[in-house]
């Protein structure tokens, strides 16, 4: 199985870690994010991963060369920063066949890559998970094993506290769903948009996950994960003694 990260962005909401060098590379505990993500993806025997970089590229490429472990690892470059949908679009030419898709700071454990890997006969499936205060995220609106829409931190409440993790399944059938699209109000081209035409054909599912999930959008979220990490490893320390 093959994956691609979206590692493009620079990460205004985290300046001025963020000032010098992208996202992908602000570290948590002592790795960087991306670091964090590859690890997950190669733990669940992802034999190559493409990353989409686009702010300080070269920085990432540098720092990561042509391998994490035995995995491979190969770059595409998004020079314009336009959304979500615009960055997986960058890697249309060489992910063939079925492949994951992650953000470089969305961690979740390698079992949810398995997890998905493993489901058949949809061209989109998202990893949904259960929170207590949906609205601030993309709320997932469900039916049976289909996935019927995912909706952006939602005005009104849409009666579900199922959200989108940020971890996917495609086909290249996503491709062409992509250059459909149409720019979105916050001038991008959205992922989501390109999941939900195909949610309207009948051809999204999702899978549940109740795992770790550390979504690191603002400096105030890296240090919760940061706290969180160390209260796991004082946890373990107690089990021990």
């Amino acid at each position: 199985m093959k994956a691609v990260v979206l590692a493009a962005g620079q990460g205004v909401r985290m300046l001025p870690l963020t000032q010098d060098k992208p996202k992908a590379l602000v570290e948590l505990n002592g790795k960087s994010l991306l670091w964090h993500v590859l690890s997950s993806l190669s733990r669940a025997r992802v034999s190559e991963t493409i990353i989409v970089v686009g702010f300080r590229g070269e920085m990432v490429k540098e720092k990561f060369g042509s391998r994490f472990g035995k995995m491979k690892l190969r770059y595409v470059v998004q020079n314009v920063a336009m959304g979500t949908g615009h960055a997986l679009f960058q890697a249309r030419k060489i992910a063939k066949g079925r492949f994951l898709v992650g953000y470089c700071d969305a961690i979740v454990e390698p079992g949810l890559w398995k997890k998905l890997s493993g489901v058949k006969g949809k061209d989109a499936v998202a990893a949904l998970r259960r929170e207590e205060h949906p609205e601030r995220f993309g709320v997932a609106l469900v039916s049976g094993k289909k996935l019927e829409a995912i909706v952006e931190k939602p005005a009104e409440n849409l009666k579900s506290n199922l959200v989108n993790v940020g971890a996917y399944l495609f086909s290249e059938k996503i491709f062409p769903a992509l250059e459909k699209i149409k720019m979105s109000s916050r001038n991008e081209f959205e992922l989501t948009d390109a999941i939900n035409a195909l949610a309207a054909a009948g051809k999204a599912g999702f899978v549940l996950y109740e795992g770790k999930c550390l979504d690191i959008g603002t400096i105030e979220d890296l240090k919760a994960a940061a706290e969180s990490g160390k209260n796991r490893l004082r946890d373990a320390e107690k089990e021990k003694n």
